[in-house]
């Protein structure tokens, strides 16, 4: 992730940083912008007030880096849980968000990158 000082680490989650949670900021028209979840992730950073769900992500990537997160906040167990790929709950957790659970394992092939509908996530390589 670039500009790392403009979003400072505000917690972790699942091994990886979680950045500006709960921040208040300025998009590029100068107009607020909250990040009320964070940027998860930071050669994986996802943006998760931007991240719509789509899953294309998780679809493209060879390495399996994605996996779907309970959204935080929302009713139920008041903990994380992350699906697996290919299990029977994987199109019932479609409305969550995408989690950049194995970050490690990125090869910076940027597939997911470049395949992201609202260019929520940003590939940095170390």
């Amino acid at each position: 992730m670039q500009k790392q000082a403009e979003f400072p680490i505000t917690g972790e989650h699942m091994g990886h940083k979680v950045r500006a949670g709960g921040m208040k900021r300025l998009d590029g028209d100068g107009k607020p912008y909250p990040t009320a979840n964070g940027i998860h992730g930071t050669q994986v950073a996802v943006d998760y007030e931007a991240c719509t769900s789509d899953g294309v992500c998780m679809d493209v990537c060879p390495v399996f880096v994605f996996e779907w997160l309970l959204n935080p906040g929302q009713a139920g167990t008041g903990k994380d849980k992350v699906v697996q790929q290919g299990s029977a709950d994987w199109n019932a957790y479609r409305s969550d968000k995408s989690d950049p659970v194995r970050e490690p394992d990125c090869i910076f092939c940027m597939a997911c990158e470049t395949s992201c509908p609202t260019q929520c996530i940003k590939i940095t390589q170390p």
